[in-house]
């Protein structure tokens, strides 16, 4: 049977999931806003003259427990959960796979040219490992989780094979910034960003591009993220974010587990961007993984029990229509921090204001964004970019227009 895959509409989408996307998007925001701020690449030296310095020591600490790679966790496993929810409905139509095959192409796409202008794009990884998983798209519904947990923690055994093969001969950097290189400083990244001139900005982008995709191989993210993916088919298959996530049993043991092992992971500070050259390392990096991926599961726990009982909230009206545009808003979060941090557009304070001010900065695009997503659906049925990325996708042009505005 060969029919046309047809768009989903807004009466098959779950409001909770656009909530928890918008959700997601937020701390998201403030865990990449380092990077646009400069502050991730700011000298240790230059971080203290700033004069804040116990001030941001202490939102950094909150930072690394409470927001660090839980928010991309959840947005990962909400890809997965839109694969699985359009495969479910078109698993016997032989047409889907060419469609979502163009569909995760256009993303890459959309990925290669976000990350022309900020090295920390999500998207290329993404698209590259949503067609693995169109590839293993019959993996039957109880097999998920054991396969997600084995990619989601791959990334240990191959930290334990290079421990046994060369990272105990690489030379070790000094830690002279939050992120540092080995072949360039921080002062002079920090002074790429903030030329004047274009070429010298990208060809600065470009190197921490290379290198990102390089830190690839010790923190294994692209395993990670496929496993992630998975775990949201499993959990959407058992319907947990409709049914499981409003048991207290559940939101007991992962907040447990979330903190514990987030708390655990703060104390023995580890360095999942490294290579692990002692048992010690890997212990670290086993720990970090499982507070990260448990820690974010509780928030969706405890998210699902406040939409449960306060489902007439404002804020959740407002985060729903925020996630209902999540690859705009995504994309937006590099344009405002562009605007306010690199002198080629406009502000140009990268790497001049303190981590607290530089919240509230974060704090300001968060409040824009959500009131331009708002008031966008007044008018509009999809975000500008999803709008595109869906014509593109079934090569039409998709009426946008809200016919009640």
């Amino acid at each position: 049977m060969n029919t046309i895959v047809q768009p989903t509409v807004a009466k098959d989408r779950i409001v909770f999931l656009d909530i928890l996307r918008g959700f997601a998007l937020v701390g998201i925001l403030f865990a990449n806003i380092l990077s646009w701020s400069g502050l991730k690449f700011l000298p240790f030296s230059d971080f203290i003259a700033l004069g804040n310095f116990e001030s941001d020591t202490f939102y950094y600490q909150l930072l690394k427990f409470f927001v660090d790679t839980k928010f991309y966790t959840i947005f990962s496993v909400l890809f997965g959960v839109g694969f699985y929810m359009q495969l479910s409905k078109q698993r016997d139509n032989s047409g889907f796979v060419k469609m979502y095959f163009r569909r995760l192409f256009l993303l890459l796409i959309i990925g290669l040219l976000h990350s022309f202008i900020w090295s920390g794009d999500i998207l290329t990884l993404y698209a590259l490992m949503g067609m693995v998983l169109l590839i293993i798209r019959d993996v039957p519904g109880k097999r998920l989780l054991p396969l997600a947990l084995l990619l989601y923690f791959f990334p240990v055994l191959l930290d334990i094979i290079y421990m046994y093969s060369f990272s105990a001969s690489l030379p070790v950097k000094e830690a002279t910034a939050l992120k540092v290189y080995p072949d360039m400083s921080p002062t002079e990244v920090v002074s790429g960003f903030r030329s004047s001139h274009f070429i010298a900005v990208l060809k600065t982008n470009f190197h921490n591009l290379v290198w990102r995709w390089y830190d690839f191989i010790p923190t294994g993210r692209p395993f990670k993220v496929l496993g992630l993916f998975l775990l949201g088919s499993y959990l959407y298959h058992i319907q947990f974010f409709t049914k499981h996530a409003l048991k207290w049993k559940y939101l007991f043991i992962f907040v447990v587990l979330g903190f514990g092992f987030t708390g655990l992971a703060i104390l023995m500070d580890s360095h999942i961007a490294s290579f692990s050259r002692t048992w010690n390392d890997i212990l670290d990096r086993l720990v970090h993984e499982i507070g990260q991926v448990s820690l974010s599961l509780a928030y969706i726990c405890i998210l699902a029990k406040l939409v449960e009982r306060f489902s007439k909230f404002f804020a959740f009206q407002w985060l729903k229509n925020y996630g209902r545009m999540s690859l705009t808003s995504y994309l937006g979060h590099t344009f405002f921090g562009i605007l306010v941090f690199y002198p080629i557009i406009a502000f140009g304070y990268f790497g001049m204001l303190t981590l607290e001010t530089t919240f509230w900065i974060a704090w300001a695009i968060l409040i824009v964004q959500i009131l331009i997503s708002n008031l966008w659906f007044l008018a509009f049925k999809f975000g500008p970019v999803e709008w595109l990325w869906r014509c593109a996708t079934y090569k039409t042009w998709i009426p946008i227009r809200n016919l009640k505005s």
